[in-house]
């Protein structure tokens, strides 16, 4: 039976409206963002304030504002390199990686020794597929400064991205040693524990969820470990409760349908978690395979045959309900 998996688990791409990992320029906190909410309606406010709200613009997609905020720090600093890095992050939102590039070369034209900057070429040059320029400024970056948990991190993403799971779990190790806020690499450690069926996934799982508490796709990720890892009944505990937290989600609904046909057997609860699923996406192959098998498991094999021929249906060459339907004598 096939298995449904988050996307989350994948690559954690290294580009975003915010520079985590660089304690000078992280998303704005709730103190931040009040102070922020004070100075909005002002018309003129000094070269820090006009950065400042531009990430806070940046952050909640008001892409507009934050160009003419950061246009105007540049307008009192052109050199401001905190104003110039923001742009580029207003270029990668935009998708525009010719000005990405020029934006960067700026910066490391005025500010040589900022590792900052080169840390983002390299950024660009990996999204690009160019893994060696991306190394090369990544070595750079570290020659300037070796504490820089955010070269580290991206190495690691290009180590992932060669399939090298041992060099790149060094790297985010470092990174992770380097910035016990930096919550990326954390996510990357679990995952790759997770894959070897390590139970230290487990920890930094947990811990990622201390960090980030509020973010739904780790509580899944764990999940998915128990269940390939023996604690069917914790995964089942977290599904109900990512079911009320995030009401309607197809990996959940599915998975909980999963999880009670293969490891509980509990085929009632299967199926009404398979239909469940089949509301949120009535096109779901898998959802709707699986409740075959459910009904074929309590014996209800005249309903389990409707359901693989209905499958074969919207797809003839299905081999998995071909495979049933032989199972059942037709």
């Amino acid at each position: 039976m096939k298995r449904v998996f988050l996307a989350c688990a994948c690559i954690i791409m290294l580009a975003s409206c915010t520079e985590s990992g660089n304690k000078n320029t992280k998303k704005l906190d709730n103190q931040q963002v009040e102070e922020v909410e004070t100075i909005r309606v002002a018309d003129t406010l000094d070269v820090d304030g006009y950065i400042n709200r531009a990430r806070w613009y940046l952050a909640n997609q008001q892409v507009g504002n934050a160009i003419r905020d950061i246009n105007s720090a540049l307008s009192l600093d052109g050199k401001n390199i905190d104003a110039l890095l923001v742009l580029s992050d207003i270029y990668y939102a935009l998708g525009d990686q010719d000005n990405i590039l020029l934006t960067l070369n700026k910066a490391t034209e005025i500010a040589p020794l900022d590792s900052r900057p080169i840390v983002k070429l390299a950024e660009l040059s990996f999204l690009q597929g160019n893994t060696n320029l991306s190394n090369a400024y990544l070595d750079k970056a570290l020659e300037i400064n070796s504490i820089n948990p955010q070269a580290y991190y991206l190495r690691g993403i290009i180590c992932m991205s060669k399939n090298d799971t041992v060099q790149a779990l060094k790297q985010f190790m470092k990174a992770r040693s380097q910035d016990d806020t930096f919550i990326d690499p954390v996510y990357q450690i679990a995952g790759i524990y997770a894959a070897q069926r390590n139970p230290v996934a487990r920890d930094f799982y947990a811990l990622a969820i201390q960090m980030a508490p509020d973010n739904w796709t780790t509580y899944y990720d764990l999940a998915m470990y128990l269940q390939d890892n023996g604690d069917p009944e914790k995964a089942l505990q977290i599904y109900d409760t990512l079911d009320v937290k995030v009401p309607g989600n197809y990996q959940v609904l599915f998975n909980k349908g999963y999880v009670n046909l293969v490891y509980m057997l509990d085929y009632d609860e299967a199926i009404k978690n398979f239909d469940k699923a089949l509301s949120v996406n009535p096109k779901s192959i898998d959802a709707l395979l699986n409740k075959g098998v459910a009904y074929e498991q309590k014996g209800n094999y005249k309903q389990a045959k409707s359901i693989y021929l209905q499958v074969l249906k919207d797809n003839p060459n299905y081999q998995l309900a071909i495979d049933a339907l032989h199972r059942l004598g037709e």
